[in-house]
């Protein structure tokens, strides 16, 4: 497995090298030492709350070394790869659980809507369900746009020229992630 460090790589076939900006080594995650920190796996957490916890014990703010940074990477990409995985399990659990709400939600408002119910009294928890409408503005798509930019200036032309200059002078800018890429 290789790991690439921003602009920067290592390879730690012959030793750890110094790290140098846009190095054309590649570095092993596998051959990085492990310092005092304990096992991932050895305590293997229950909850994405203890993960997160035991991340940010790993994860020391005081200033390292070159040397210290690369010994507590690998403990560092572990914790991350779990909590990463803990993660991807629960947005799986409130994908599903939404979906059930949504279907659940659609059955309560037809019913209201059939009977003619504005609001429902709940005695358990003493709230209330209310049918609330809400209108929102259609997405502003470059097809949508030109529609009405052509509409509006009389021409398509002119419509096609504003679109482009809107989608040249838009302001952009640049997220860094991490992404684990799986072989």
């Amino acid at each position: 497995m290789l790991a690439r460090l921003g602009t920067q790589a290592v390879n730690f076939a012959a030793g750890p090298p110094k790290l140098l900006a846009r190095s054309p080594y590649r570095m092993s995650v596998n051959q990085i030492q492990p310092t005092e920190i304990p096992d991932a796996a050895s305590e293997a957490p229950t909850t994405i709350t203890q993960a997160v916890a035991r991340a940010l014990t790993i994860v020391d703010t005081s200033p390292l070394t070159e040397q210290q940074e690369l010994q507590t990477l690998r403990q560092i990409i572990t914790t991350w790869r779990e909590v990463e995985t803990d993660v991807s399990t629960l947005n799986a659990e409130i994908r599903e659980k939404k979906k059930r709400q949504k279907a659940l939600e659609e059955m309560v408002l037809r019913i209201m809507k059939k009977h003619n119910i504005g609001a429902l009294d709940l005695k358990g928890s003493g709230g209330r369900l209310l049918c609330h409408r809400k209108t929102t503005k259609a997405a502003l798509n470059p097809k949508v746009l030109t529609g009405l930019l052509a509409t509006h200036l009389k021409s398509e032309t002119a419509a096609a020229e504003a679109i482009k200059y809107i989608g040249e002078h838009r302001e952009s800018r640049v997220y860094e992630k991490l992404v684990y890429e799986k072989n």
